[in-house]
């Protein structure tokens, strides 16, 4: 919205024509002034202000809360690492700095944790990759399309994620899933928060 410039009557201009004449005279940059006004230049109050449009891109953040249990249970966690221990002696490679060894030593020890934990997945987990239910494809570096409605617990997108879907991009890891848990019975599990029993030698 603009202001208009209220016209000056006759006698009002007569009078103020001479104030104006020595104001004139006394500035220079009063008469610059003058001059464009005469020119037909806007005051800042008479022009139209100028709207700008500018389209913006709106990229959608999709967080998925972490799960929430209302119950835990231990003694599973407990025997995994009794299992973990016992086949790759796991916890005492975590357990213990490597600070002081050389990386040729912590390869060594490494390839036989691998060993070990490899053992306890293959024989107590069935393990799968869980983009072969969403995307129908295990092989990472290749392009896939995740459609609208996706699980967000089973695929997680990364980048700039843009509208409701479907997403087209490229599989940078599969997922991993458990299919099957056979963790051995056990009937008394009072002592299964000892990991590994200390160990005396006489």
């Amino acid at each position: 919205m603009t202001n208009k410039i209220t016209p000056v009557s006759f006698v009002p201009r007569l009078f103020g024509a001479f104030g104006q004449f020595f104001k004139y005279m006394a500035s220079g940059d009063y008469a610059a002034r003058c001059q464009a006004a005469a020119q037909g230049e806007q005051f800042a109050f008479e022009v139209e202000p100028k709207i700008i449009t500018e389209e913006v891109e709106v990229i959608r953040e999709i967080e998925v809360a972490a799960p929430v249990l209302d119950t835990v249970n231990a003694d599973g966690a407990h025997q995994l690492l009794q299992l973990l221990q016992q086949e790759a002696r796991f916890i005492d490679f975590i357990q213990e700095s490597i600070d002081d060894y050389s990386d040729a030593d912590v390869g060594a020890a490494s390839r036989q944790i691998h060993a070990g934990c490899a053992k306890v997945l293959q024989q107590h987990f069935t393990i799968d990759v869980v983009s072969l239910d969403v995307v129908n494809t295990a092989a990472e570096n290749s392009r896939v399309e995740v459609p609208s409605g996706y699980d967000a617990k089973q695929i997680k997108l990364e980048g700039r994620v843009k509208g409701d879907g479907p997403y087209a991009g490229t599989l940078i890891h599969p997922g991993w899933k458990v299919t099957e848990t056979r963790l051995p019975k056990v009937t008394n599990t009072e002592s299964l928060h000892i990991l590994a029993p200390a160990e005396v030698e006489v």
